[in-house]
């Protein structure tokens, strides 16, 4: 069943989001369907994505975008939070 991520990043930036996709240097990782990114109206940085499964979500985030906020010197953005998606446009 596909799942909806987001991260709300008290402390992200362009700056640092822009970072850290240069760090991963991929478009479409496996499983991911749709990733929108910008400003969030209360501060910081705002990540959304699609996904086909939670397993496939949590899976990145722990072997792939971690370790490039890591390599990035960046501190890590909060626990994601997840909710099924019943339908989505891509």
């Amino acid at each position: 069943m596909a799942v909806a991520m987001m991260v709300d990043n008290p402390e992200g930036s362009q700056e640092v989001y822009d970072a850290v996709r240069e760090k991963l240097g991929l478009e479409r990782p496996a499983g991911g369907i749709l990733h929108v990114a910008g400003p969030s109206p209360n501060g910081g940085w705002r990540v959304i994505e699609v996904w086909e499964s939670e397993e496939d979500a949590k899976g990145f985030v722990k072997e792939r975008l971690l370790p490039a906020f890591e390599a990035v010197g960046a501190p890590f953005p909060p626990p994601p939070q997840f909710w099924p998606v019943h339908n989505h446009m891509a």
